[in-house]
C-alpha cells in the first residue's frame, strides 16, 4: 500500500516531533507500507532532512513544482472556479498530480491551523488534489478555523475549506476549540491529542549541552515572539515581547534562585528575526546578562529537547509543542496560552488550572504586569502528572484506533 503524506509543516521542532511519531506509528502499525512525504521545490534539502524518519520504506521526495505566473493562475482557477481540467494540462501541476494518483491513500499531515487563520492556499490546494484524484484523504490531528468572511478571499477561502471538510474520509481534531467548530458544522471526527504524543524518544544529551548543564538542577522557558502570529502583528513589538519575557525570567530567578534556566529553540532555518527563535533568546540573555541562562543550538532534534525536558525541574512554555513535550514526559508546566490550540488542547486532558490565557492581556503593559504575577503564583502549584500523560497517550493511540477502523484495507 503506498500512503502520501502532505502539508507537512518544516522548520518547526514541535511538528517535528509530531510527524516523527506518526510515521514512526504507521510504519509499527503496517510493515508492508510505502509511505511518500511530498514537499514543493520551493523547500530546502537541510529543513527536511531535519525531518526524516530513518527506514527504506519511507521517501522523501522534493518536487520541483514551481509556481510561475502561469502554474499559479491554473492552481487558482482551479480553486477559484471549479476548473480543475487545467491542473492536467500545465506540465509541473500535474507531475505534481501524478504523486497523488499513484497513492491509495493521503494523509494531511498533523499541524497547525492552515486552514483557518493563516487561510494557507497551497495547503488548501494540496487538499483539493486529492479529492481531484478520488483519493481518500486522512486529515489527521489538526486544528482548523477561524474562518472570517470580511474579505473575497475569506469567503473563497471558506467555502473551499467546507467543501474539503466534508470531503474527509478520516478527521481527527486535536483541540477543544477546533472541535467546538466542527461540532457547529456537523461534522464527524475523532478526538485526538497532538501525534507526539504517540511516542516517547530518549536519546543521549549532546556533550555540549550536558557539560553546560553540569550537576546542577534546571527549569525549561519557552517563549514566544508573537509578532509573527496574524493575531498581534501590527499590535506588539519585538522590543515589547522581548521586555515581558526579560522581565519574567527575572521574575521566576528570584523565586528559585538555585535553577539554571534552559532555552530551547523550536523554529529553526528561518532568516528573519521575527521567525528566528535563537536570534530571539539570545536578545533575552543579553537583556538579563544572567549566566545561569543557557540558550541552546537551533539543531537540536526534537528527541534531544524531550530528553532535555524529561531531566528539567518544570516548564514555561508559550510554544504549543513545549507544552506537549511537558506532558509527554509528565514535567510539571505553566502554559502561556497565545492561540486556541494550546487553551484545546488544556481543556481536553483537564489541565486548564496550569495555563494562564495571554491573548488579550499580553497587548498591554499592565496586562504583561499581571501574567507575571499570575506565573509567579503557579510556580508553587504546578506539580508532576503522569496521569495527563497516560491520558494524552492513550487518546493518542485511540486516534491510530480509529485510522485503522477507517482503512481496514490497509492491512
Amino acid at each position: 500500500m503506498n500512503i502520501l503524506v502532505i502539508n507537512q509543516p518544516l522548520k518547526n521542532r514541535g511538528d517535528e516531533s509530531a510527524h516523527k511519531a506518526l510515521i514512526r506509528k504507521l510504519l509499527e502499525e503496517y510493515p508492508n507500507v510505502k509511505i511518500t512525504v511530498l514537499f514543493p521545490g520551493s523547500v530546502s534539502t537541510n529543513d527536511v532532512e531535519q525531518f526524516h524518519v530513518k527506514d527504506i520504506r519511507v521517501d522523501y521526495v522534493i518536487h520541483p513544482l514551481f509556481i510561475s505566473w502561469y502554474v499559479y493562475q491554473s492552481i487558482k482557477l482551479g480553486l477559484y472556479y471549479h476548473m480543475r481540467f487545467l491542473w492536467d494540462v500545465v506540465p509541473s501541476v500535474k507531475s505534481w498530480l501524478s504523486y497523488f494518483k499513484q497513492s491509495d491513500l493521503v494523509i494531511c499531515a498533523p499541524g497547525g491551523i492552515c486552514m483557518g487563520g493563516f487561510q494557507n492556499w497551497m495547503h488548501l490546494f494540496n487538499l483539493v488534489c486529492a479529492k481531484y484524484c478520488h483519493k481518500p484523504l486522512a486529515y489527521y490531528g489538526r486544528s482548523f478555523g477561524p474562518f472570517p468572511t470580511r474579505s473575497r478571499s475569506n469567503r473563497r477561502f471558506k467555502r473551499v475549506s467546507m467543501e474539503m471538510l466534508s470531503y474527509f474520509s478520516y478527521l481527527s481534531i486535536r483541540d477543544k476549540k477546533t472541535q467546538m467548530l466542527a461540532d457547529s458544522l456537523n461534522l464527524h471526527y475523532t478526538s485526538v491529542v497532538d501525534t507526539a504524543f504517540l511516542d516517547s524518544p530518549r536519546v543521549t544529551i549532546p556533550t555540549v549541552v550536558h557539560d553546560e548543564i553540569g550537576d546542577s538542577n534546571y527549569f525549561v522557558f519557552v517563549p514566544n515572539l508573537l509578532v509573527w502570529h496574524y493575531a498581534y502583528t501590527n499590535r506588539l513589538s519585538s522590543d515589547d515581547v522581548i521586555i515581558f519575557f526579560s522581565d519574567l525570567l527575572e521574575e521566576v530567578f528570584q523565586v528559585c534562585p538555585n535553577l539554571k534556566c534552559i532555552m530551547l529553540p523550536q523554529t529553526f532555518g528561518y532568516k528573519a528575526d521575527y521567525a528566528n527563535d535563537r536570534n530571539f533568546f539570545l536578545s533575552i540573555k543579553k537583556r538579563v546578562q544572567d549566566d545561569r541562562i543557557i540558550v541552546a543550538d537551533d539543531n537540536m532534534s526534537s528527541d534531544i529537547q524531550q530528553s532535555v525536558i524529561a531531566k528539567s525541574s518544570f516548564i514555561i512554555g508559550a510554544r504549543y509543542h513545549s507544552v506537549v513535550f511537558a506532558i509527554n514526559n509528565a514535567v510539571p508546566f505553566i502554559a502561556l496560552s497565545y492561540e486556541h490550540k494550546i487553551s484545546g488542547l488544556l481543556d481536553l486532558l483537564g489541565k486548564g488550572d496550569c495555563m494562564i490565557d495571554i491573548e488579550s492581556l499580553i497587548l498591554t503593559l499592565e496586562g504583561r504586569r499581571k501574567i507575571i504575577e499570575m506565573v509567579v503564583e503557579l510556580l508553587g502549584k504546578i506539580v508532576a502528572d503522569e496521569n495527563a500523560m497516560n491520558h494524552a497517550k492513550e487518546m493518542a493511540e485511540y486516534g491510530i484506533h480509529c485510522f485503522k477502523e477507517t482503512y481496514k484495507w490497509l492491512a
